[in-house]
């Protein structure tokens, strides 16, 4: 049986979720580290940027180590440098395979009727992370959704987040990627931290290039990253000549 087209996964690229390393960003990922490590994170947190520059996958970065990590105070955490988990580690693979019991991924649904993804994401599906937090922990550790993006909520997904977001339940992380963050609502982002991605540089875009299609003739560099806005996303889909919206 065919896998299902993903709304929230670039081409033929692997998933955000399945992405070990993370070029750029570093200022935001330490920012982020320390949140966590001072125990006092705020519960949502919204990664603006532009469309393909690596939000999902600091995202997810994030959310595998909370998950690797639920108790700040151990010295394995304390100790580290970012929010890296080995690729072997066994909540790597949970999280690479989508089966972490506590890690709910809000995004547009494939519709079997008509058999292609939905235009937008659902107050129905938003819904559905109000059973996730009533549950127990699978793990005894946080809860962590990934909303990607909160640009595709209709205003009606929208409220029904916001009402989630305005009593959350503890240990509760909920993390709204945007390409627009001026088009949210005031009242969501009222209730996140704010978190800037920005472009990459001409040197991390190359990396990236180079980790995905190692294959391909590199252009001039400082001409693609122009095209791209610093997006790999839009570079990788440049290169191919391919539309990456889906």
């Amino acid at each position: 049986m065919d896998e299902l087209p993903e709304s929230d996964r670039l081409l033929e690229f692997p998933h955000p979720r399945e992405q070990s390393t993370l070029v750029g960003h570093e200022d935001a990922e330490q920012r982020l580290l320390q949140a966590y490590l001072s125990g006092k994170i705020h519960h949502g947190w919204i990664f603006g940027g532009t469309r393909g520059v690596g939000k999902a996958t600091l995202a997810y970065r994030l959310a595998r180590f909370v998950l690797k990590h639920p108790d700040t105070s151990t010295s394995q955490a304390q100790n580290s440098k970012s929010l890296f988990i080995d690729p072997e580690d066994p909540v790597f693979k949970r999280v690479a395979s989508g089966g972490h019991s506590d890690l709910f991924a809000v995004r547009r649904t494939y519709d079997h009727k008509s058999k292609r993804l939905r235009r937008e994401i659902t107050a129905e599906t938003v819904r559905k992370t109000t059973h996730f937090y009533t549950r127990t922990a699978g793990e005894g550790g946080w809860r962590i959704c990934i909303i990607d993006t909160a640009d595709d909520m209709n205003k009606t997904a929208a409220n029904a987040l916001l009402k989630i977001l305005e009593e959350p339940p503890p240990r509760a992380l909920f993390l709204l990627l945007t390409h627009t963050p001026g088009k949210l609502l005031p009242t969501l982002k009222s209730r996140c931290v704010s978190l800037s991605c920005a472009g990459l540089d001409d040197r991390q875009l190359a990396t990236v290039i180079e980790q995905n299609l190692p294959d391909v003739q590199l252009p001039d560099i400082n001409e693609l990253s122009a095209l791209s806005r610093g997006s790999p996303g839009r570079a990788l889909a440049l290169l191919q000549g391919k539309s990456w919206t889906n």
